[in-house]
């Protein structure tokens, strides 16, 4: 009668271990790619253990930063079960940040990489390269994530008319480093858009990992715990976006607006 929990134990330990291995051997891999641009772009895949679901996640940085700075979104989402992929944009550092060539570089990545269907992401002027994806790969596109993006020279209205994939925009108060949220007028041309401003963030809340260059660049030095709330909310509402977009429930998308307003 003794061996029935040292059974328990031994099954318990056996779980623990499997849970452990699945952990360590989430799948991820780095690459390279040749831009449109004449110059390399770097990206990294995030993939889970198991058999990934939905589409696959590829993840814009903003101007002159790298796509370290948007792996907290990656890891949730491979977290998640998804894929994702941070792509270092090497024509965003060149001058006017070359949005187009951005946009064109992201549709690369998903071709190279072999993802039949994509949700792109992007933050800052990477949301710019992210609409721009969406409108140059339609048939692939299944939603679009723009977290607090900025326009530049009118790129936003052209490439908004192309899109018909459900898109979430999550914006702060205008403010200098969203220049003053005047990607808005082509948001408000979207087919089918949901646009939440996130109270007390900042923009450098919607990247993931962050850093205190942002934090004086954007005059973003307010209470850390304002900006942790602000985090939590962006980070609930746009992974929970992109869960309802892989969701084959035909009411995932409606079931994911209705709940915005329900998230702690």
């Amino acid at each position: 009668m003794q061996s029935l929990p040292l059974m328990k134990r031994a099954l318990l330990l056996a779980a623990s271990l499997l849970a452990a291995a699945s952990v360590a051997h989430a799948q991820t891999s780095s690459g390279t790619l040749d831009s449109v641009r004449d110059c390399e772009l770097r990206y990294r895949v995030h993939g889970p253990a198991t058999t990934p679901r939905g589409p696959a996640v590829v993840i814009a940085h903003g101007f002159m930063r790298t796509g370290e700075f948007m792996t907290g979104w990656a890891e949730a989402l491979e977290r998640a079960g998804m894929t994702a992929v941070t792509v270092d944009m090497c024509a965003s550092n060149a001058p006017g940040g070359r949005h187009a060539d951005n946009g064109a570089d992201l549709v690369a990545v998903r071709r190279a990489l072999g993802f039949a269907s994509v949700v792109y992401v992007g933050v800052s002027a990477g949301g710019l390269a992210a609409l721009i994806a969406a409108s140059l790969d339609p048939d692939a596109t299944r939603g679009l994530l723009l977290l607090d993006p900025t326009n530049a020279g009118g790129q936003a209205r052209r490439a908004a008319s192309r899109i018909d994939a459900p898109v979430a925009a999550l914006v702060a108060k205008p403010q200098i480093c969203n220049a003053w949220r005047n990607l808005d007028p082509a948001l408000e041309t979207l087919r089918d858009a949901t646009i939440l401003r996130v109270d007390g963030a900042s923009h450098c809340d919607f990247e993931w990992p962050t850093d205190a260059f942002c934090r004086v660049a954007c005059v973003s030095m307010g209470g850390s715990a304002r900006h942790r709330r602000a985090q939590e909310r962006i980070r609930d509402v746009g992974l929970s976006f992109i869960e309802a977009i892989g969701d084959d429930a035909p009411d995932a998308l409606s079931r994911w607006k209705g709940g915005i307003g329900e998230m702690p």
